[in-house]
């Protein structure tokens, strides 16, 4: 019995951290349009400069990649009570929305909220469970 736990713990032990993205077939499943999500995602100026509207059938990179370029940058992006799902899916679409593990995003939100005056539990675990649960923001878990 003592050596099947054993196996069991080495398993656990030798198993990569799990990674995660937000998936565009998952917000289809779910009837999100994952562009408008995005967009909403971005700063008031970035927001504000729109010349139209986002739409279900506007593409998310270009998006994406002006948060990437400058949205993440900004102080209003990522405030320390953000919601912690809400942070999480703010991190990814920071990173370009490419695999992330979860101790790459406990240690970006460690850094992001060193100063906190209102501490949370932002361990690999706790972000594993809200990811892995993690509903309308339609971030999946890689194989």
């Amino acid at each position: 019995m003592m050596a099947k736990q054993q196996s069991a713990d080495q398993l656990d032990e030798e198993q990569p951290p799990a990674r995660y993205e937000i998936d565009v077939k998952e917000a289809e499943l779910r009837g999100r349009s994952l562009p408008m999500l995005v967009a909403s995602k971005r700063c008031y100026a970035c927001q504000s400069a729109d010349e139209e509207e986002p739409s279900k059938s506007s593409d998310a990179k270009p998006y994406i990649k002006r948060i990437v370029q400058h949205c993440a940058e900004t102080e209003e992006y990522l405030v320390e009570y953000t919601p912690l799902r809400e942070a999480l899916f703010r991190v990814i679409l920071a990173r370009g929305n490419k695999p992330t593990t979860s101790e790459e995003l406990v240690q970006i939100l460690k850094d992001r909220w060193a100063m906190t005056t209102n501490p949370r539990d932002i361990s690999a675990e706790k972000i594993e469970k809200v990811l892995d649960y993690g509903g309308s923001y339609c971030i999946v878990r890689l194989p």
